[in-house]
């Protein structure tokens, strides 16, 4: 991880927050991780046996209900190109997105793989220029994947062809002011409840755009939903039942939510929240309430932000609980 040492120059001085915290939420921390071993959690996905599983540097890492854990897979990739979003297909299988920061590296791949044995196999390849980063998947087993640096979203079949699904200049970051050092553009991305808008934010510019999935799979025009100066830095998204949408501000140190008529409001910030960057909703009944975060710590962690790193799982109740993923 220490690649982000060389390529995150500085972090974006961003506006002091205008609201209060919407309510007294304490996140706890559930695993803590090492960052001198470079153990700093990206993303973050949940099974029905109540695992964890996170992404960091070229693994994916499994947690166990225990909160032991140990490395499921190691990606075979180049050095410096690093796991992004994980998330659960309907297949039951693991799908995860790997990029680097630097050029040259031309095995960009969404790898799928094996809860149970781990076998990781590449099953898109896609544009070595870009940036894959998170996943999202429709009813017909279909992966939408956001591209940071390209400005773009992927759609991916099942049987693993990807075509440029979404291309906007509004899904670029911003190279006068990013972030996190580096433009980023589109970043988290998920389906409401029934599928029928895909919703994608834009980390440098705190927006989050809301797509329309037309009846014949294209997108139709994209529209804001929410824009805001809380939201800069906005990475990994979640809809609860309620149709309220929970963005990790990695930027800022917050969790923020955005109720059905793009109003945000600061659920969590500082504490045990150090550059929150994925969501996942506990899968079991008993954990439907409550949200895991990935504290990716990576500002910290390079010293571009003071204070000790914090990488972690950490979590909070929030009611209602989350929709199904996929």
């Amino acid at each position: 991880m220490k690649i982000f040492a060389l390529l995150i120059s500085s972090v974006l001085a961003v506006a002091p927050a205008l609201a209060k915290p919407a309510k007294s939420v304490a996140p706890k921390t559930e695993v803590a991780f090492d960052a001198a071993l470079g153990q700093l959690p990206e993303s973050i996905a949940a099974d029905v046996q109540g695992n964890l599983y996170v992404s960091m540097s070229n693994l994916v890492v499994k947690v166990r209900p225990d909160r032991q854990f140990d490395t499921l897979a190691e990606l075979p990739v180049p050095a410096g190109v690093l796991a992004t979003g994980v998330t659960f297909g309907d297949d039951g299988r693991l799908y995860v997105g790997a990029g680097a920061l630097g050029p040259g590296v031309e095995d960009i791949f969404i790898w799928r793989i094996s809860p149970v044995t781990g076998q990781a196999d590449p099953f898109a390849e896609l544009d070595p220029s870009g940036f894959p980063n998170d996943l999202a998947f429709d009813d017909d087993g279909s992966a939408y994947v956001t591209d940071s640096f390209l400005g773009l979203i992927w759609k991916i079949a099942p049987d693993g062809e990807a075509t440029e699904w979404l291309e906007s200049p509004a899904l670029l970051g911003s190279p006068d002011a990013p972030a996190l050092g580096v433009p980023f553009g589109a970043d988290g991305i998920a389906f409401d409840r029934h599928k029928r808008n895909l919703y994608v934010t834009n980390l440098d510019f705190g927006i989050i755009y809301k797509v329309p999935v037309g009846s014949d799979g294209n997108p139709g025009a994209m529209e804001i939903f929410a824009a805001d100066p809380l939201l800069v830095g906005a990475d990994g998204i979640a809809f609860d039942r309620a149709g309220r949408l929970y963005v990790a501000v990695n930027a800022q140190d917050r969790v923020a939510r955005v109720d059905r008529f793009g109003q945000v409001s600061i659920v969590a910030e500082g504490g045990v929240l150090d550059s929150p960057s994925g969501f996942a909703f506990g899968v079991q009944p008993c954990e439907r309430n409550k949200l895991y975060i990935s504290s990716f710590a990576v500002a910290r962690a390079n010293g571009l932000k003071p204070g000790q790193p914090m990488p972690a799982i950490v979590s909070m109740f929030v009611a209602p609980g989350g929709l199904p993923v996929p």
